[in-house]
């Protein structure tokens, strides 16, 4: 998986949403996949149109006695604040965080002070001009004001 910055993932996004979690709901496809269908509170909608709702489905989720994941995929919970790049739907109209992990933030309070964080755990990034591979160390979280105005300059340069 390539290591993406901030503005490559809000060039490659459809939608950029800062959000709070509102319900997840896991649900059988129609090709008897699980799928979690996940809804949003919009904070901000900081790329894609302007919604108070938004809606999207992703692989993976935990319906009965079964589930399953993509490996590396994030993963969303009702009440989480968050900011997340998702990419167009596809033909089965699901959707995936831009780079798995590395295309959502959760957002904590930390010593007073909101701090959004990745969990990038398990995933194996490619540096892309060495092609080396790196690992993605502990995300030491970034201050939430100035991640929010960095995507908002990525995607203001972008649309230029």
């Amino acid at each position: 998986m390539l290591r993406f910055t901030t503005a490559e993932m809000a060039e490659r996004a459809e939608v950029v949403i800062h959000g709070i979690v509102a319900d997840t709901r896991a649900e059988l496809a129609p090709d008897g996949a699980i799928v979690t269908r996940i809804q949003l509170t919009v904070l901000e909608q900081l790329k894609g149109e302007p919604s108070e709702l938004f809606e999207f489905v992703v692989y993976g989720g935990v319906l009965g006695k079964r589930g399953s994941a993509i490996s590396g995929a994030p993963t969303f919970n009702r009440g989480e604040e968050l900011i997340v790049f998702l990419t167009v739907e596809n033909s089965k109209g699901l959707r995936t965080a831009i780079g798995l992990a590395q295309g959502k933030y959760s957002v904590r309070l930390e010593k007073g002070k909101k701090l959004a964080f990745r969990n990038m755990q398990g995933l194996r990034l490619v540096d892309k001009e060495t092609g080396a591979e790196e690992d993605p160390g502990r995300d030491q979280g970034v201050a939430l004001n100035e991640l929010l105005d960095r995507i908002r300059q990525a995607v203001k340069d972008g649309s230029k």
